[in-house]
């Protein structure tokens, strides 16, 4: 990931995209963002994120992966309290918040005008 993060928003795209993939391996956001959680901290020191921007980071592409994954536990679970059901798809195409979560927060990794946590600690 160093050869591919090399400002702040590079560094937060980074941990999106870094949460997202551990999320659809493991199908659990909790364990997603445990696992991501260490090296998304280095990377935020490292590029001057704020610990609170990196938290919601990983909080926000590790649970809205989970209403994207038809083999998601919430997913699942909607899917068991349906009746004429053929496919998880057919609920993910009713969640529409999960879509509109992740793309207001790539809208602010680009668009949002961050704290330069290198220069705020100085």
């Amino acid at each position: 990931m160093s050869k591919v993060i090399k400002n702040r928003q590079t560094a937060e795209l980074g941990i999106a995209v870094m949460t997202s993939l551990t999320n659809i391996a493991t199908a659990n956001n909790t364990v997603a963002i445990l696992i991501d959680s260490t090296i998304a901290k280095d990377i935020s020191k490292e590029y001057g994120v704020d610990p609170k921007r990196t938290a919601s980071l990983l909080d926000i592409f590790a649970c809205a992966f989970q209403g994207i994954l038809p083999y998601g536990a919430q997913i699942l679970f909607a899917c068991a309290l349906m009746e004429n059901l053929n496919s998880p798809f057919q609920v993910i195409t009713q969640c529409w918040y999960q879509f509109i979560l992740m793309a207001f927060a790539i809208l602010s990794i680009f668009f949002a005008k961050g704290v330069d946590m290198k220069k705020a600690t100085n």
